[in-house]
């Protein structure tokens, strides 16, 4: 007769259900991780996870998940530069040798709003170069127009026209 523990033993423990006969051992053999002897039909995740050759597999299946969902989060990512970058860029040259002098943009900034883009170049002369198109506060198509300051040539004025009226200036820092 068997004698059998009031408490749960584990199927990793019990003795398999052959007769032992002649065996002087009374102490439970242990059964190899992953072969169970009992089949329930069900999936083992504590077998596969002991399983060295399956960690890898674990591995590169969550490493290409983790970077597939940064993918589909950030799909724009460089997008969002080169417009910034296509933004600031001259479309044509006109006058590549044109500087803006402080006495010059104090004139600016006394010019009114609406006022026309003969008056703004008497001021100003010709622009280094054109700008692609922009828009105003309101959202409305500008052309623009840039001049690099004589103090410092990395920063632009950009000069706001809406069709041939002056709207407003803009600095760029190069």
């Amino acid at each position: 007769m068997v004698q059998r523990s009031p408490y749960p033993v584990s199927s990793h423990y019990r003795q398999p259900p052959q007769a032992q006969s002649g065996s002087s051992s009374a102490r439970p053999q242990p059964v190899p991780t992953g072969h169970s002897h009992q089949t329930t039909g069900g999936y083992s995740q504590a077998a596969d996870l002991a399983n060295p050759q399956l960690r890898p597999r674990a591995l590169v299946a969550g490493g290409s998940m983790l970077a597939l969902a940064a993918l589909l989060i950030t799909p724009n990512l460089g997008q969002d530069r080169a417009q910034e970058a296509s933004a600031s860029t001259c479309i044509k040259i006109e006058q590549s040798k044109s500087l803006v002098s402080r006495d010059k943009l104090a004139k600016l900034l006394e010019i009114d709003a609406q006022a026309t883009r003969t008056t703004v170049r008497e001021i100003l002369q010709e622009p280094y170069c054109v700008m692609a198109e922009g828009k105003t506060e309101a959202g409305t198509p500008a052309s623009r127009e840039a001049y690099p300051l004589e103090f410092d040539p990395q920063t632009w004025l950009v000069v706001l026209y809406d069709s041939d009226r002056y709207v407003g200036y803009d600095f760029r820092f190069r």
